[in-house]
């Protein structure tokens, strides 16, 4: 599919899992969205997770430890835009999670700010401050139809700079890879020892995304 060679005798092209339209050139931040009235972002400690089957659970620019401790996440829209999104962050293990919703428009081509509330607010009890390992906290930011969206924690990242994009992927035990234009790169286990919501993040370096700014996430078959 799109050309894209085998990875091996064992590699199956019909487990290509997805093609995410991504972020190429950062623009000047700008709009800021708002909360929803009673959907404001809250995290909370053993929560209930929902059942999801998306390959890709979280897209995002890979924060350091202290990004990731921001109370602002900024996203990248674009296309013009004017409805809800929907922020969820979720630990590998589902001990942790937090979640929220956003209202507001933007012309598009821009990072739009989306505000986390620092504590646990109203009956939310037992939280646990938020983890600090970047490599199992997923963030998504989705959009109408879980379109799924480029985060950022803290800051968006500046034109030039040596970003990473960060996948955090279920890849359920399968051995999972991201293809950015030539670059073929293997993607990391978390190293947690019962994952719920992902198991995998894969990252790949911003200047190596294609022009079109498309990217292909590939399952590697276990059989001949």
């Amino acid at each position: 599919m799109c050309g894209l060679p085998p990875i091996s005798r064992r590699s199956d092209r019909r487990a290509l899992l997805g093609v995410l339209s991504l972020l190429l050139v950062a623009s000047t931040a700008a709009a800021q969205f708002r909360s929803v009235p009673g959907r404001e972002y809250r995290e909370f400690f053993n929560p209930v997770n929902p059942v999801a089957g998306e390959a890709v659970v979280g897209l995002a620019i890979a924060p350091t430890e202290a990004a990731q401790r921001a109370a602002v996440v900024w996203v990248f829209l674009r296309e013009p835009f004017s409805g809800e999104i929907h922020l969820e962050t979720a630990t590998a293990d589902g001990r942790f999670r937090g979640e929220g919703f956003y209202s507001g428009s933007t012309k598009g081509n821009e990072w739009v700010a989306l505000e986390l509330v620092a504590q646990p607010g109203g009956d939310d009890k037992g939280a646990s401050p938020r983890p600090a390992n970047p490599a199992a906290l997923a963030i998504a930011a989705r959009g109408p139809g879980r379109t799924l969206y480029l985060a950022s924690w803290g800051e968006p990242p500046t034109a030039g700079s040596a970003a990473r994009l960060r996948l955090y992927v279920n890849s359920r035990r399968a051995e999972m890879f991201v293809r950015a234009g030539q670059r073929l790169v293997r993607c990391a286990s978390t190293g947690i020892s019962q994952p719920v919501r992902f198991d995998s993040y894969c990252d790949v370096a911003m200047s190596d995304v294609p022009a079109d700014g498309r990217v292909l996430l590939i399952r590697r078959d276990q059989f001949d």
